[in-house]
């Protein structure tokens, strides 16, 4: 790569940290171009030239973002034989998974509507981690360790349950390895269940 090659991939992952920051911090409606390029110390012809919009930087960051997910969901799901552990080890890196940008993607959705083409270019982003979860969630189905419940709606809830915990945890000042703690907790309450009737 050649010196102003560089310089320019650079200059756009600078932007892009900044933005995150503000994003995170301020939200995606108040955040402004000129707050990101004061934050980048760049120009608006600059950030123009990397991202065409604010919406395709918001984008961008949500695509790094998942895709970093989904690589540490592979490897998760790499290092164990059954789906009871992978689930646990999943738990575990939810426990530990930051996510700065929730409060403003819900912004972003009212702001750009779901049907909208940016609105769809999120969705198919943020679906990616959630397909890889749902072939999970089937290879626990048909080694057995998973009543079959419905593909679909086993992968939602249990989807749903994780990224519930991750998101409640923000209000409560919980450390690190008490977070761990209660989402081995929460995984073993997922697989063997809160009731102590038998089911009918």
């Amino acid at each position: 790569m050649n010196k102003r090659r560089y310089d320019g991939e650079q200059t756009k992952l600078n932007i892009a940290d900044k933005a995150k920051t503000l994003f995170s911090q301020k939200g995606y409606t108040v955040t402004s171009i000129q707050d990101i390029c004061s934050a980048a110390g760049c120009s608006k012809g600059n950030l123009y030239y990397h991202f065409k919009s604010k919406e395709e930087l918001f984008l961008y960051l949500e695509e790094q973002a998942n895709a970093e997910g989904l690589m540490c969901l592979e490897e998760i799901f790499s290092r164990y034989e059954t789906v009871a552990e992978k689930l646990y080890a999943y738990g575990d890196f939810v426990s530990q998974w930051e996510r700065p940008l929730y409060s403003a993607e819900r912004e972003f959705i009212n702001k750009v509507g779901l049907d909208s083409e940016a609105g769809q270019k999120f969705i198919d982003i943020i679906k990616k981690p959630g397909d890889r979860f749902q072939q999970f969630i089937l290879d626990g189905i048909t080694s057995g360790e998973f009543k079959n419940e419905g593909l679909f709606e086993l992968t939602f809830i249990v989807f749903s349950y994780f990224s519930g915990l991750n998101h409640y945890t923000i209000y409560h000042h919980i450390d690190k390895d008490a977070l761990k703690v209660l989402f081995r907790k929460a995984t073993k309450l997922l697989l063997h269940g809160v009731s102590t009737a038998k089911e009918e």
